[in-house]
């Protein structure tokens, strides 16, 4: 019995750590149970890749020193000690314990143990696999510090010397530390928000390389819209970007379409996507108009004011800002009414701070003339963004002639039912212009008007006389008469107005005739 245990430690003992599998002699039977390790003898080691990279060093067998049945194998990444727990003899139970311990972290640590004949496998702790007669454990990884103990169970069946070795070895991995970069284009684009129809429209496109490689054969391209056409490349080369490295380009291009419309901007470069980089901005294309209108008299008679409308109109789809209206007086006119304008020297002006789109202003002004003739009224319109307009009206200013009237009757005093005729004349004393004017003559209730004659044909209605606008040349004078009775006691009056254009107020002549 004594034998057998013996002979058992010392192949405990013996056990090779060779990472690549490892026979050692047994001893011969002559050794006693004080048996003492013999020196240690060399073990090879294997290392397998895996994912880590561990610095290989010759294993070195360490000698039992504090008893027999210790055998301890240490390198500079693992140490390995196996140790008989259990002695037994013959259909006993030998157990035994395999340790070993992280010298550093490793990767994976994998243990064989070769069951040799005359030795039954029982057991272990942990579980074991199996591959014809050798018994594995694989631990995928250890921390520097860590151990793993493997404590097996086996039953001696027949007597003699047993040698049961163990194999360990290490998966160690050698890397390449390898880098790929991958560019990545920022793409800004900046242009006008609006532009006028027919103009032509500028844009920046900044093209920038954020990522970690150099992005070759750039090209930047311009997705004009419909509405324009370009007045530059729309596809631009800009060679390589480095990283952090930025370059600009320019297009333009001439509106042609109105509405509302997006510019986009696309950067490719060589191996990359269809679209490495984009970038769209709005715009819209507009038309801005104004438009102005003066209306004024065709005639009008001097030192007689006379309006004059100006209306401004906005005629296009957007705002007008400070907009100036100036309106520009011929010689000899007098301003009576500047329409809350300001006048200086010859002219009147105006300043309407926001015109919106569709929307009019209407200034209205009173203008007198001071000499006789043709003259030119002309209005100008100036919008912020540029826009003009301008429009005028000519008046004829004809000189003010001298007018007399008179109305005297035939018979006064007259009966009730007696007839008298009133004798009617209106002069053009004036020496340049020729008048035009309307005569109305109207009757109290003692004399009723029965008959009308003279240059021009009247028309009588109740107690009213009117004559027909009548034109009278300078220095010619018209007649008229107008036959009426008496129709009641007390004194009769006929009252006479001569209204014209250039008279603010009528001229009035009246007659009276007594009835009894």
């Amino acid at each position: 019995m004594k034998r057998l245990t013996t002979l058992l430690a010392l192949c405990l003992s013996s056990f090779a750590l060779a990472f690549t599998g490892c026979q050692t002699q047994g001893p011969s039977k002559t050794v006693d149970r004080g048996y003492t390790a013999p020196k240690s003898q060399p073990t090879q080691w294997q290392a397998a890749q895996t994912s880590k990279p561990v610095s290989v060093k010759q294993a070195t067998r360490v000698q039992a020193t504090k008893s027999a049945s210790d055998v301890i194998l240490k390198t500079n990444q693992i140490e390995v000690t196996k140790t008989v727990l259990e002695p037994a003899s013959v259909g006993g139970l030998l157990k035994y314990r395999i340790s070993i311990k992280a010298l550093d972290d490793v990767g994976t640590v994998r243990v064989s143990e070769s069951i040799p004949a005359g030795i039954q496998f029982i057991s272990s702790n942990p579980a074991v696999s199996f591959n014809g007669s050798s018994a594995n454990w694989t631990f995928p990884s250890m921390q520097r510090g860590q151990t793993q103990n493997i404590d097996v169970t086996v039953k001696p069946v027949s007597e003699g010397d047993h040698q049961i070795c163990s194999t360990v070895s290490v998966d160690n991995a050698f890397c390449l530390d390898v880098f790929a970069g991958q560019p990545k284009l920022d793409v800004v684009k900046q242009g006008p928000a609006t532009i006028e129809l027919g103009e032509e429209a500028s844009w920046t496109v900044t093209v920038s390389n954020s990522g970690s490689a150099d992005a070759t054969n750039v090209i930047v391209s311009d997705k004009l819209p419909d509405a324009f056409t370009p007045t530059s490349n729309l596809t631009q080369n800009i060679g390589t970007l480095a990283p952090g490295e930025t370059k600009t380009v320019n297009y333009s291009a001439k509106a042609i379409k109105q509405g509302n419309f997006t510019n986009r901007a696309v950067a490719t470069y060589d191996g990359g996507p269809a679209v490495a980089g984009e970038s769209g901005t709005p715009i819209a294309v507009v038309q801005s108009g104004i438009r102005v209108r003066k209306v004024g008299p065709a005639e009008a008679y001097v030192f007689k004011p006379v309006v004059f409308d100006i209306t401004i109109e906005n005629t296009g789809d957007t705002d007008l800002q400070n907009v100036r209206i100036t309106d520009i007086l011929p010689k000899g006119a007098s301003v009576t009414d500047n329409g809350k304008g300001r006048v200086s020297g010859n002219a009147i002006g105006w300043m309407i701070p926001n015109l919106p789109a569709g929307a009019s202003q209407l200034i209205r002004t009173e203008i007198a003339a001071t000499r006789k003739g043709e003259s030119t009224n002309t209005v100008k319109v100036v919008s912020a963004n540029g826009l003009e307009a301008s429009d005028s009206v000519t008046t004829n200013w004809l000189a003010v002639p001298g007018v007399t009237i008179s109305i005297a009757d035939s018979k006064d005093p007259i009966r009730v039912g007696e007839a008298t005729t009133y004798s009617i004349q209106v002069k053009n004393q004036g020496e340049f212009e020729p008048v035009s004017g309307t005569v109305t003559l109207t009757f109290n209730e003692s004399i009723r008007p029965t008959a009308v004659a003279g240059d021009a044909q009247g028309a009588i209605n109740g107690q009213t006389v009117t004559f027909p606008r009548t034109t009278l040349e300078p220095g010619k004078d018209t007649n008229l008469t107008i036959t009426a009775e008496g129709a009641k006691i007390g004194p009769g009056r006929a009252i006479m107005n001569f209204s014209a254009d250039f008279l603010s107020d009528p001229i009035i002549s009246q007659e009276t005739t007594n009835v009894y």
